[in-house]
């Protein structure tokens, strides 16, 4: 089975579940159960089912479970629930796409931002449903997410936080040990809010790091 070719470094634990789910913006319990699945109560039957794990590169246990590209599998199943897509359609779109694309980690494949497109479509009842006539598009904010993706060799390598507005922050399983940097000077986020927070004035912190105060500004307001 084909998998992401960047090597080990994308497929090795490098995050907690709670880290993880932190720098993706998605609630705690929810990346939990896209990555460990969960049982769930069926509608008028009374019985209890299983639902899958969404996510790939999962290891059991605590501490660093949560590998790279885990990490950016869930930053793609977030980007269609905050385009409003229930998981109920999310789930069963996601198993036709590693079906249709014929790939485990169909979701960090770089098809996914093109034949994707052509897979899946949101009908009329607001619904996520598999097509196969190539005329349906992702939703704008979607297709957005999708570009704040980079890929290498046709798999994710490297994600663009845009909740990050006025710094470039990216996340990159090479940079940092895939803690999230700031991408022209190569920082790590945390290195440069941990001396604010230790009440360094943050005019000698910009300095040191050449970056505007305004932008450190922004780095606290995102880490809050």
């Amino acid at each position: 089975m084909q998998t992401p070719t960047a090597g080990a470094a994308h497929s090795t634990p490098i995050y907690s579940l709670s880290e993880a789910a932190q720098i993706v913006r998605a609630p705690s319990s929810s990346f939990a159960r896209w990555a460990h699945g969960h049982r769930f109560r069926q509608r008028n039957e009374g019985e209890w089912g299983w639902s899958e794990p969404l996510l790939t590169d999962i290891r059991s246990g605590r501490g660093y479970t949560v590998s790279f590209n885990a990490l950016a599998e869930g930053y793609i199943i977030e980007s269609f629930r905050r385009a409003g897509l229930p998981m109920a359609r999310i789930r069963p779109a996601v198993d036709a796409l590693r079906k249709e694309i014929g790939l485990e980690h169909a979701l960090l494949s770089e098809r996914l931002r093109t034949d994707g497109a052509e897979i899946l479509i949101e009908n009329g009842d607001r619904e996520l449903v598999v097509v196969r006539n190539k005329q349906g598009v992702f939703r704008d904010v979607v297709s957005e997410y999708l570009r704040t993706i980079s890929y290498r060799d046709g798999f994710v390598e490297s994600l663009r936080l845009p909740a990050y507005e006025r710094v470039h922050v990216v996340v990159d399983p090479l940079r940092n040990s895939g803690r999230p940097t700031i991408a022209r000077i190569g920082v790590d986020v945390e290195d440069v809010l941990s001396r604010v927070r230790a009440g360094e004035a943050m005019t000698d912190v910009a300095g040191d790091f050449g970056l505007a105060e305004e932008e450190i500004r922004s780095l606290l307001l995102q880490a809050a």
